[in-house]
């Protein structure tokens, strides 16, 4: 068997491969020199490493784009490793795995102050002495002998722990009350099973007495076996119990009697773990005390389910909340209102899908009179698509005051966006640069769908189509191009984004460039009565489906010179 500490591998949900880590620092990221590469976009050429140095082991972030997460949380730094522990680079997960020699079966728990850290480990050499289904704790009163005992630890128990759905608050309460319930009981701990790592995680005890230096020791063997079975353990004498692998842990808090019980949900999923200890064999714990300890199971559970749905509801309550200022936020960077533009109006709509969009248009004013009208699609959908729209917005501003025509501020976008380090993300962009006194446009497309011109005799055509340019993010350094046209009067620029172009039917068509320009050839009395015509033709095309991508529509129409009849009106 190999003493060597390894990583089991799973690449973005693929069959999980285990690398044996026989160097001192083995770095993990995109580069094909380092020694663990992964090939996605989303990991940083360098983005971690994993380090052991003896006994110690740790993982550090390498100032990574997208970060490194351990069990769930983003690290900074080098922070250490135990086994067992996850590590999350993008959408891949490597669980760090010491071999069995170097299991002690030692746990050192947390403390008051961390109440994620210290997570169990495994040790599969445990065996026990008693064992009680839960389910059974609580059956027919008049054949149960000790049901009185029952009923009275669980009225006790239920005034304990009274109505509080804070978690926090009941965690303790439990606690306390096991050392309530067991008057033999030297300390008592809940423990719950961390979501993320599945592994159990101590969030409150009641010690009576002096407790023990350092950090709290509890049997692991125990503790892994009542998760394992879903059933509750009796040790009469856990420190002389040859039965048992007795632990460092077990010696040297000088354990001679345990209880321990899984709190499941209904369905059999183990939520968390009571655990009652002793060290004065006369007052060791009986089976009497297991049935009455697993009689407890229904309620505590009950109560577990409460707190965390309570918790739950509290946390989205918040998210909305989040959602609603980040909403008001994005709002502030939407113009309100557009442009007053002599001899020519303009008419714009957005919705989101979501709170919050990944759509961006905007109007920016130039020298001479003249503006930018952009129109821009990021990839994905809210808070991320969001994030990236705002850097996005900077990079617009930035490149259409810097540079003196389309072809070069897209193109400086283009370079801005993808040193902004969103890798994985690009966006499409449409950008219009209109001089109204020229009666001229010039537009420059990033990979969006072309610009449609509807003519004063209700004719349309597609412009831009055929300029064949990347979206934005792609390839740094890309040089875009652009084309220009002329505006006479009546004549109507719509843009639009693909939340209406694939808006889709409740039989999965897409709405669709061709229905669009249909739409267009009807009526064009006003840049408002073409853009709401062609909303309500989206609206009959979807019919109730939820909308599923951000809708973004921008009309610009030349007023009709007198004397100039506009034939559809």
């Amino acid at each position: 068997m190999s003493h060597a500490c390894t990583l089991e591998i799973t690449l973005d949900g693929a069959p999980a491969e285990r690398v044996v880590l026989s160097a001192a620092r083995t770095v993990i990221g995109r580069h094909p020199s380092c020694d663990i590469a992964i090939q996605d976009n989303n990991v940083s050429r360098q983005h971690a490493a994993v380090i052991v140095d003896g006994t110690q082991a740790s993982v550090e972030d390498l100032a990574s784009r997208n970060g490194t997460f351990l069990n769930g949380t983003a690290i900074r730094g080098r922070v250490p490793l135990a086994h067992g522990d996850k590590i999350g680079i993008a959408k891949h997960t490597l669980r760090f795995l010491r071999p069995a020699a170097a299991d002690h079966g030692l746990t050192a728990l947390i403390d008051d102050t961390e109440k994620m850290a210290g997570f169990l480990g495994v040790d599969a050499d445990a065996e026990i002495v008693n064992e009680f289904d839960p389910a059974s704790a609580v059956g027919n009163p008049q054949a149960d002998p000790h049901a009185g005992r029952k009923l009275h630890a669980l009225m006790e128990f239920s005034q304990l722990i009274g109505a509080t759905v804070d978690i926090g608050t009941l965690l303790q309460r439990l606690a306390d009350g096991l050392c309530a319930v067991f008057p033999g009981a030297e300390r008592a701990f809940v423990l719950l099973v961390d979501p993320e790592s599945k592994r159990l995680v101590l969030r409150a005890k009641s010690i009576r007495g002096l407790s023990e230096p350092g950090p709290v020791r509890l049997s692991r063997s125990l503790l892994e076996r009542v998760v394992a079975t879903r059933r509750a353990i009796l040790s009469a004498d856990a420190g002389s119990d040859s039965r048992f692998n007795v632990n460092e842990s077990i010696i040297q808090s000088k354990i001679q009697s345990v209880l321990s019980l899984p709190v499941q949900r209904e369905g059999g999923e183990v939520l968390g773990v009571l655990y009652v200890d002793s060290r004065e064999i006369r007052a060791g714990f009986t089976a009497e005390d297991l049935e009455v300890l697993a009689a407890l199971a229904g309620l505590v559970s009950r109560a577990l389910g409460m707190a965390r749905a309570h918790d739950e509801a509290l946390a989205r309550e918040k998210q909305f909340r989040d959602l609603k200022d980040a909403q008001a936020v994005q709002q502030t960077l939407l113009p309100r209102e557009p442009p007053a533009l002599p001899g020519y109006e303009i008419f714009h709509h957005y919705e989101a899908a979501r709170q919050l969009g990944g759509d961006l248009f905007s109007y920016e004013p130039l020298s001479g009179g003249r503006v930018a009208a952009v129109l821009a699609d990021v990839s994905g959908k809210g808070v991320s698509a969001a994030l990236v729209m705002v850097a996005l917005h900077g990079e617009v501003r930035v490149g259409l005051a810097s540079e003196p025509d389309v072809a070069s501020a897209l193109t400086r976008i283009n370079d801005g966006f993808c040193r902004s380090g969103w890798e994985g993300r690009f966006a499409t962009a449409l950008v219009c640069l209109l001089d109204p006194v020229r009666h001229r446009a010039t537009i420059g497309n990033a990979g969006h769908h072309p610009l449609l011109v509807r003519s004063h005799d209700g004719t349309v055509r597609l412009v831009a189509d055929a300029l064949g340019d990347l979206p934005l993010g792609y390839v740094p350094g890309h040089t875009y191009s652009s084309c220009g046209i002329a505006i006479e009067p009546g004549d109507t620029l719509v843009f639009t984004t693909d939340g209406i172009t694939e808006a889709l039917d409740n039989e999965g068509g897409l709405y669709g460039l061709e229905r669009l320009a249909d739409v267009l050839t009807g009526p064009g009395d006003s840049a408002e009565a073409i853009g709401r015509r062609l909303l309500a033709d989206v609206a009959r095309h979807t019919a109730g489906q939820v909308q599923s991508d951000d809708m973004c529509l921008m009309c610009i129409r030349r007023l009709p010179a007198a004397g100039v009849a506009d034939s559809a009106r």
